[in-house]
């Protein structure tokens, strides 16, 4: 009994005289900050005064995730918080990407494809869609597909319009068969420790109106 209370005075005491030169260490006998906490905590609130704000030495960011707290460190890291990538690729077929592999990681990034383009190699825009392969219904858009989608644990690209294949306009009648595009992604790829995970996918119904009479909920965590 007598042992732990002196095991209990001594780290008192530890605690005190490190409080007395302006740094407070727990699990540790050198604190490097005002509070230097070596292991883990437990709390039921936290405030930040600056939270995702640079510490003093600019080396570090605070970010949320999964109700806890991650460091982020952009010198030791090999891409950012907010990552803006173009994605060119060229000599592509009339059919469009079907299925173009990232091998951008799924679990660790949320990837958004906001906007594209097609065009020839050259960079001209003498481009159009074909319906068909015979001359019949030319010119008759198809839907775009381009979209992000993740596929065993990457994210995976796909750019083309259903039921329509690319052409060239370069001449008159423009080819059917041309395979010399170049398709520009514009992405942006976010951390996954700065974003929500456990938001629900949202589906409404709006009943063939024009949505201005619906009423829904409010989607979670909002």
């Amino acid at each position: 009994m007598k042992r732990k209370i002196y095991i209990t005075i001594i780290m008192c005491l530890g605690i005190f005289l490190n409080a007395q030169i302006g740094k407070v260490g727990i699990n540790t006998a050198n604190p490097a900050e005002t509070l230097d906490v070596n292991g883990k905590t437990y709390t039921n609130s936290l405030y930040l005064r600056n939270p995702g704000e640079p510490t003093m030495t600019g080396g570090s960011f605070l970010a949320t995730s999964q109700n806890g707290l991650q460091l982020y460190d952009p010198a030791l890291e090999s891409s950012g918080l907010f990552n803006y990538i173009k994605l060119t690729l060229t000599g592509v077929s009339g059919a469009g990407i079907a299925d173009y592999d990232t091998k951008i990681d799924a679990n660790n990034f949320l990837v958004i494809l906001h906007n594209y383009s097609f065009k020839l190699n050259d960079g001209t825009t003498n481009v159009m869609l074909d319906y068909g392969d015979n001359g019949v219904n030319d010119n008759k858009q198809g839907s775009p597909e381009v979209v992000a989608f993740k596929n065993n644990g990457t994210w995976h690209i796909k750019a083309r319009f259903t039921d329509s294949r690319i052409i060239a306009t370069t001449s008159n009648p423009p080819p059917r068969n041309y395979n010399n595009f170049t398709v520009d992604l514009y992405l942006m790829a976010y951390r996954r420790l700065i974003e929500k995970q456990n938001i629900s996918d949202i589906n409404a119904n709006l009943g063939g109106t024009d949505g201005s009479t619906q009423t829904i909920s409010k989607p979670s965590g909002f």
